[in-house]
């Protein structure tokens, strides 16, 4: 879910609460900040008093009072925690981020020099700042969290360097925390648990979210291994070259290379399963050893962070991580999309054929979700631009719920290996539709079957050559939708309304 403050130029979200509340600040048109919470899904501003400018960054999980920053008339900033006003002593601009549950609150202040000072402010009133080594090279340096221990973390950037991250206290000295292969690292909170919550740059000037959970060395060490992985743009084979300290799914190798799909093979049903950033989950899981599909939009480099597999086959398997081999012919593709028009797709299953090659594909839906994929191992082309892609809704019982569908792969479609379509109104015919009976010729007997738009009495009527009426099936009143398959289509036996055999030949029949 996205927010977005009406009339804001932009929505910032800083502070998350254990009720579910949060809290943060918009920028308006003439580029001032105002405070917003979201509570029960609705957005309200909140100025703190006689402020010109308001910036939230924290909620005590203890007494719900938000933390921030506030400009006043004057244009002089200080800080504040519910009704209190937060000023460090001798500060030129006071920044207050977040208070734990014993009243310890934490920020930053500038003097009167223009130096950063981190500082953490007691229940009592009393601050403890700490003088930081060369401090004239800091751009800023702001404290953003402490948790109910007293662990810090904060965020800083000195002149001519990138954004860098610092954990541990006041007292015993502030300690520095990279995501191992990133460019930069920014933590912006601390949980009580000691994990550091934030994001980190990576080379290829992608931004990712991570969380950052405290390890004994030896695991640290051991996870810390940095292997760098080349994509060429295109779609890629590789393998997953170190394991991962928490485990890896299809969502997270999506995330991690900013492909638009990945690819990987069912040995079980030795058919092809594709993820795309669409689906209602994570996906498969990612395993060591074995070979995945991606579509990256660009030339990139990425880094995984993990520990040599300790599996023999896996770690064997690993060094394929890096392959490069890229085919310009579209040697993999996908066909995803959503379906409307019914509260539940259970056991629903989409049927996609292209029809310049033949290859038809049928695969599950999940939730309202299906992903059909397709590949040549060989690097041979499974798709061209123009190829026309035929999509059909099959239900409960084989029967087709929705028209065929006619979708034309165009060049956006195959930079990106995936054709995303929409399909509406399933189960759901625009009009009354007699379709052809099966199968045909028949003997002794043949289903036919029809879509209503409107929920009706229905009857077939059977009719020879002369006009002579055969057979009446009254189907009774039926609700609007397909009636396809052998058990929801209309049955005749041969058989005219006597219970004789017909003779053969040729049969007309009319839906009413």
């Amino acid at each position: 879910m996205t927010y977005d403050f009406p009339g804001s130029q932009k929505t910032h979200f800083y502070a998350l609460g254990n009720n579910g509340q949060a809290a943060g600040h918009y920028q308006d048109s003439d580029g001032l900040f105002h405070g917003i919470i979201l509570e029960n899904g609705e957005l309200r501003e909140y100025n703190f008093t006689d402020a010109a400018q308001t910036e939230i960054y924290g909620i005590s999980d203890a007494t719900g009072a938000l933390t921030g920053n506030f400009i006043d008339a004057s244009g002089v900033r200080r800080g504040f925690s519910g009704d209190t006003i937060v000023e460090a002593p001798e500060a030129s601009e006071t920044y207050a981020n977040f208070i734990n549950a014993s009243g310890r609150m934490v920020g930053s202040y500038i003097d009167a020099d223009g130096l950063y000072h981190p500082y953490m402010r007691q229940a009592n009133g009393r601050f403890i700042s700490l003088d930081l080594p060369n401090a004239a090279q800091f751009e800023y340096f702001f404290i953003h969290g402490i948790n109910d221990v007293g662990v810090l973390v904060g965020r800083s950037k000195k002149v001519g360097d990138v954004p860098r991250t610092s954990v541990g206290s006041l007292q015993h000295g502030l300690h520095p925390v990279q995501y191992p292969g990133s460019v930069s690292t920014e933590g912006w909170n601390i949980n009580q648990d000691g994990s550091i919550v934030g994001h980190y740059d990576s080379a290829d000037g992608r931004r990712h979210g991570f969380i950052a959970r405290p390890a004994s060395q030896v695991e640290a060490e051991s996870y810390s291994n940095v292997y760098t992985v080349p994509l060429s743009k295109g779609l890629n084979m590789l393998s997953v070259p170190l394991a991962s300290p928490t485990p890896m799914t299809a969502k997270s190798l999506v995330a991690i290379t900013g492909a638009t799909t990945v690819i990987t093979l069912d040995t079980v049903k030795q058919q092809f399963v594709a993820w795309t950033p669409g689906a209602p989950d994570d996906g498969f899981s990612i395993d060591g050893g074995k070979g995945y599909i991606v579509n990256v939009p660009e030339t990139r480099n990425f880094a995984f962070v993990g520990a040599p597999w300790t599996d023999p086959t896996e770690a064997a398997a690993a060094p394929s991580a890096g392959s490069t081999d890229v085919s310009e012919e579209a040697w993999a593709f996908v066909v995803s999309g959503h379906l409307k028009g019914k509260p539940a797709f259970d056991s629903y299953q989409v049927s996609v054929r292209n029809l310049r090659t033949n290859n038809m594909i049928t695969t599950s839906v999940q939730g309202d979700y299906f992903a059909a994929a397709t590949a040549d191992l060989t690097r041979r082309s499974v798709v061209q631009v123009g190829d026309v892609i035929e999509v059909r809704v099959i239900g409960l019982n084989g029967n087709a719920e929705s028209q065929t569908l006619s979708f034309k792969v165009t060049p956006e479609d195959l930079a990106n290996a995936v054709l995303s379509v929409q399909l509406d109104s399933i189960g759901q015919p625009t009009q009354n539709r007699l379709l052809q009976n099966y199968p045909n010729p028949f003997n002794p007997e043949t289903w036919i079957p029809y879509q209503l738009a409107e929920d009706s009495s229905v009857t077939v009527s059977i009719y020879d050559t002369t006009g002579q009426l055969v057979r009446t099936l009254p189907l009774g009143f039926q609700a609007a939708g397909f009636y396809n398959s052998r058990e929801r289509a209309a049955y005749w036996n041969g058989r005219n309304a006597l219970g004789e055999r017909v003779a053969s030949g040729i049969y007309f029949y009319q839906l009413t």
